[in-house]
């Protein structure tokens, strides 16, 4: 059976398509990352991007902020959403069908594979004390600050570039994005990282 039969839309959406409004300062870090050790055909010559989304329209915001980080970096890509619906199941001939149309000859595909909420907690903290006489003195000496909390999620994400003629896998990435501001913002600090790497390995 082909790899690609098995990968199913997951629960949740695409990571970095969460569109989460939360505190703090996003970033962006590759976990791990894998290359075919036999892999020598070089960089495609077009390169189709698949995200894995619930959201018609963060699908197209991630796909078209990553052809764009492609481009600026000197690789053809071409987004797959006009081409491609992505149904609960994705065959091996979709993907093929797709990058015959948008003539590409590899997909990158990033799904999300799981998704953390953590909880940063800064104490606060109570003085008391006397600043003068009397009540007002008192009064005076004695201020509290509530703890401050922020809530956040890390979010895990897999992306892995395909060679669709052979039905293999050629690289793979596994990322983290914290705090994701916005769809835009994930994707283009996503897409830097990965282009960055890609282009290291030499599979872009």
């Amino acid at each position: 059976m082909s790899r690609l039969r098995l990968i199913s839309r997951p629960i949740l959406a695409l990571a970095l398509l969460a569109g989460l409004a939360l505190a703090g300062c996003s970033s962006t870090r590759l976990v791990d990352t894998w290359k075919d050790p036999a892999f020598t055909a070089g960089p495609p010559k077009q390169l189709l991007v698949l995200g894995i989304s619930r959201s018609d329209a963060n699908r197209r915001i991630f796909e078209d902020g990553f052809v764009g980080a492609l481009k600026a970096a000197g690789t053809p890509g071409a987004p797959s959403y006009p081409v491609l619906t992505v149904g609960d199941k994705l065959s091996t001939k979709d993907l093929a069908d797709a990058m015959d149309k948008t003539n590409s000859d590899a997909v990158l595909v990033t799904r999300v594979l799981r998704v953390k909420r953590d909880v940063n907690v800064s104490p606060g903290f109570a003085h008391t004390g006397f600043y003068g006489r009397g009540f007002g003195g008192w009064y005076g000496g004695a201020y509290a600050a509530a703890p401050d909390v922020n809530v956040y999620d890390v979010l895990t994400l897999e992306s892995t570039l395909w060679n669709i003629r052979t039905d293999k896998p050629v690289w793979s990435a596994t990322s983290e994005v914290t705090d994701p501001g916005s769809v835009g913002k994930a994707t283009e600090e996503l897409a830097k990282v990965l282009v960055t790497k890609m282009k290291a390995d030499g599979v872009i």
